[in-house]
């Protein structure tokens, strides 16, 4: 029988592998719904020989496999839980603190000398029919975020507040995943109506002229690096079963703020654009006082402003850029949530 896209359950490690190559136990999996539906892979990469000389022709006569890749996105309406483990994993650095059931986690990017460049690591799901009659069932092991991207707009419903988060992978996976899904997790929404938003000394919130803001990090995997000699292969030394990554590393990361406002009399966007005025930038979305998330830019200076219309109302599209603060660092995430030992190892 056909399966429907709809029949897709997903589940990933909500505490972090030990290892690059060691999966997630069931122990350390949650199970969370998503909006999208592709696939995550794995992919085999091939390649033939009609380069080489010595066939006595230009067409390819073999094809070999040469290496895997994992690659995909998880994209939600925006919850406390999710938002939790994405800047945990995203950012590298999460701290746990708080009494149960009510847990924070203050999430900061990675320090290359104290932590090093590697990101935390954990295992994908993907199920169809999971059991005797399983369509799909297989778990990629060794994925790190790769970026996300928080976007909140006007406009009722869920849509309004989403975050997306890229995840890439070693390539290694192992099918069957070996693993039961759990229960699904509940989750608890951060609508859009929730925000405040002061940027750059100005609070929009209050002022009713905010129309949309996207806040997103990336983290610039060094994919092609993460092949080195001796970095395996997808059956543990057989050089024919093509290779995987033996390390995720980061690269130049990438931090990035802007929004749309309303325009008009007072607004002071070109003023701090041509002043290059600098301030802080505090955003913050919430269910209650216990599952919210905040993220704090320690410096922002605006370095576009471009007049527009938004359903015919003339508004400002401002970039910003987050400046590194000597003390503060670049961003720092507090994220409250009521689920226990995001990130932690198993």
């Amino acid at each position: 029988m056909p399966a429907n896209i709809r029949e897709m359950l997903i589940g990933f490690g909500k505490k972090k592998q030990d290892d690059l190559a060691t999966a997630n136990t069931l122990a350390g999996i949650w199970r969370l719904g998503k909006l999208n539906t592709t696939f995550m892979g794995p992919k085999l990469n091939t390649e033939d020989d009609r380069a080489e000389l010595g066939k006595g022709h230009e067409f390819p006569t073999a094809l070999y496999k040469t290496s895997w890749d994992v690659a995909g996105q998880i994209e939600k309406y925006l919850s406390a839980e999710f938002a939790a483990w994405a800047m945990a994993f995203g950012l590298g650095v999460a701290p746990k603190t708080g009494t149960p059931p009510n847990y924070i986690y203050t999430c900061t990017p990675l320090d290359p000398v104290t932590n090093g460049i590697e990101l935390p690591s954990f295992s994908y799901i993907e199920t169809i029919r999971q059991g005797a009659s399983d369509v799909l069932d297989r778990m990629a092991v060794g994925c790190v975020v790769e970026g996300w991207t928080l976007s909140v707009a006007s406009g009722p419903g869920r849509a309004n507040s989403k975050l997306t988060v890229d995840i890439v992978g070693s390539g290694n996976y192992t099918e069957p995943s070996g693993i039961t899904l759990p229960a699904a997790t509940a989750e608890k929404l951060l609508p859009s109506a929730s925000l405040t938003a002061t940027i750059n000394g100005i609070d929009y919130v209050t002022a009713k002229n905010l129309v949309s803001l996207e806040a997103s990090w990336k983290n610039n995997i060094r994919l092609d690096s993460g092949f080195y000699p001796g970095s395996d292969f997808q059956e543990t030394g057989v050089a024919t079963s093509g290779a995987i990554r033996g390390r995720m590393e980061m690269g130049d990361r990438e931090c990035a703020l802007s929004f749309i406002a309303r325009f008009e009399n007072g607004s002071t966007e070109y003023t701090k654009l041509t002043g290059l005025t600098e301030g802080t930038a505090v955003i913050s979305l919430s269910y209650d006082t216990n599952n919210k998330i905040t993220l704090t830019y320690q410096r922002v200076i605006f370095s576009v402003v471009e007049l527009g219309e938004t359903d015919g109302i003339v508004t400002v599209q401002v970039t910003c850029t987050p400046l590194m603060h000597s003390a503060n660092g670049l961003l720092s995430v507090v994220a409250k949530c009521n689920i226990d030992a995001i990130m932690e190892a198993e």
